[in-house]
C-alpha cells in the first residue's frame, strides 16, 4: 500500500490499519494495553541532548510511526501527526496503559534511564520486527553524536534515506485464500488463578543465559530455541496447576508469534505475524517435559507450513473482507470485537511466548552495547508472558506478570538451571 490521498487533501498520507490492528484497536484497554518494549542498554550513561537529537532525526524516517489513531465512520485509521516528539524519563512500571483517543497523540514512547534507551510501541504500529529496526536506527544514530565512527551502517536505515512505501503496506492483503477451511478449533485454556497487581503495576523479571549454552541443550535434543523455551513455559504452566489445583484437568495452550516475513517476503515495519498454537491437554494425564519438547517441537513445524497459516489469515482477514462488517458503523464493530475477544479469541491461550530473534549492529556500534531487552506486551487474563531477544552471546528472556504469586518465574527458571542453562535473574519488584 503506498501513500494515500488524505481525505481533507493536505499533503500527508492517512493509512487503514492493518489487519492485526484493526483487531488491538477495537481491543485495547487497561487490562489489555497491547503496548511492548524493546530497549538497548549502552556501557555508559545515555546523554539526554544527544538522544533527543538523535530522535528528531531518526523519528521522521518510519511516517508511518509518525502518527495518530483517528476514528473513521466505518474503521479506525493513521493519520499524518506533526509535532516534537520528547524523550521521556523511564518509570518504575514498563508499558503502562495508553490512551488511544487522546488527541493529537503518538503511539510510541522512547524513554531512557541510566544506561538505558526504551521503545514502548503500541501494536497498533507495529511488530517486535518493525520496532528493532527503528531502535537500531535510532541507537546508531545516537551512538554516531556521541563520537562512534561508522561509515557502513549495513542494513541500518539512516536518517536521512526516504522511506519507501513498501515499509508500510498492509502485508496481509492479497493473501487470503478463500477456498480453504479455517483453522481446527481448540478446548478451553486453563489460566493461572489469583490476585493481580493493583493499577499500573507490571512485574518484569529478566533472566539473562548464554546462548552457546542455550544451543548446546537445543542441539542435544534436536529442537529449535523457540521450542525448547515454548516446552519449558507449557511445562512450567503444568507444574504451576498441579501445585494449585491437582484435581484440574485442562488444557494448556501457549501463543507463540510467527514473523511471517520469512514465509511471505515483505519489507514491512507494520505488522506482519500470526500466532502458532502450542499446547497440551492435562485430561490424557502428566506429561513428562520431553513429551511435551516433542509436541511442541511438531506443532511448531506444523504450524509453519504456508498451508497451515493460510488457513489462519483467512479467518482473520475473512471477517474485516465480508461486505456486511465492511457497512457496520465503527460505534456497533467496536462493542461486537471486544466480545469476540473476551469470549472467544483470549479464552483459548493460556500464556505467550515471543522470540525475536537474534540482533545484529555493526562492530563500530556493538562495542558500545552490553545487551537489548524485549518486554512482551501486559495481559491481565494471562498468568504471564514470555519475551525472549538476543544479543551476541547474551539471550535476555522476560517474564512479564501481572500475577501477585511468583511460582511461575521459580518453577521456569528453576526448570532452565536444571537443563544445564545457567541463569542471572533481576526484578523490578
Amino acid at each position: 500500500m503506498g501513500n494515500l490521498l488524505h481525505p481533507l487533501g493536505k499533503n500527508d498520507f492517512f493509512l487503514p490499519l492493518d489487519n492485526s490492528a484493526v483487531f488491538m484497536a477495537a481491543t485495547t484497554g487497561k487490562r489489555t494495553p497491547y503496548m511492548f518494549r524493546i530497549s538497548c542498554e549502552l556501557d555508559e550513561p545515555v546523554h539526554l541532548p544527544d538522544l533527543q537529537a538523535a530522535l528528531a532525526e531518526t523519528a521522521p524516517r518510519y511516517p508511518a510511526f509518525m502518527t495518530q489513531l483517528c476514528p473513521g465512520l466505518f474503521w479506525y485509521y493513521l493519520d499524518a501527526l506533526k509535532k516534537p516528539l520528547q524523550v521521556q524519563a523511564d518509570t518504575r512500571y514498563p508499558v503502562e496503559y495508553h490512551r488511544l483517543k487522546k488527541w493529537r497523540r503518538y503511539l510510541f514512547r522512547v524513554r531512557v534511564y541510566g544506561p538505558r534507551i526504551a521503545c514502548e510501541f503500541h501494536h497498533i504500529l507495529t511488530d517486535g520486527t518493525g520496532a528493532v529496526e527503528f531502535l537500531r536506527s535510532l541507537v546508531a544514530a545516537y551512538l554516531s553524536r556521541r563520537g562512534a565512527s561508522c561509515p557502513d551502517w549495513q542494513d541500518i536505515r539512516r536518517p536521512d534515506q526516504t522511506a519507501s512505501p513498501a515499509e508500510y503496506e498492509d502485508a496481509y492483503a492479497g493473501l487470503i485464500r478463500k477456498d480453504i477451511p479455517l483453522p481446527d478449533p481448540h478446548p478451553q485454556a486453563w489460566r493461572i488463578s489469583g490476585p493481580r497487581y493493583p493499577g499500573p503495576v507490571y512485574r518484569i523479571t529478566t533472566g539473562t543465559v548464554s546462548v552457546a549454552a542455550s544451543l548446546k541443550i537445543a542441539r542435544e535434543k534436536s529442537v529449535s530455541l523457540t521450542a525448547l523455551f515454548a516446552a519449558v513455559h507449557l511445562w512450567t504452566l503444568q507444574a504451576v496447576c498441579e501445585a494449585e489445583n491437582p484435581s484440574s484437568f485442562k488444557a494448556f495452550s501457549l501463543e507463540v508469534p510467527v514473523n511471517m516475513r520469512k514465509i511471505h517476503t515483505s519489507a514491512t515495519l507494520r505488522n506482519f505475524f500470526l500466532i502458532i498454537p502450542v499446547l497440551i491437554d492435562r485430561r490424557l494425564g502428566h506429561f513428562s517435559f520431553e513429551e511435551i519438547l516433542e509436541r511442541v517441537q511438531y506443532s511448531i513445524k506444523l504450524g509453519l507450513q504456508r498451508k497451515e497459516l493460510d488457513r489462519q489469515i483467512k479467518r482473520n482477514v475473512a471477517g474485516e473482507a465480508h461486505p456486511l462488517a465492511r457497512a457496520v458503523p465503527l460505534a456497533i464493530k467496536n462493542p461486537v470485537l471486544r466480545l469476540v475477544a473476551r469470549f472467544v479469541a483470549i479464552r483459548y491461550a493460556s500464556g505467550s511466548l515471543s522470540n525475536l530473534q537474534a540482533v545484529s549492529m555493526p562492530p563500530e556500534f556493538s562495542s558500545r552495547i552490553k545487551r537489548f531487552d524485549f518486554i512482551p506486551p501486559r495481559n491481565d487474563s494471562f498468568g504471564s508472558c514470555v519475551g525472549i531477544i538476543t544479543w551476541q552471546d547474551t539471550l535476555s528472556l522476560t517474564i512479564g506478570s501481572r500475577q501477585v504469586d511468583r511460582s511461575f518465574e521459580r518453577f521456569f527458571f528453576t526448570k532452565l538451571v536444571e537443563l544445564g542453562i545457567p541463569v542471572m535473574v533481576e526484578s523490578n519488584i
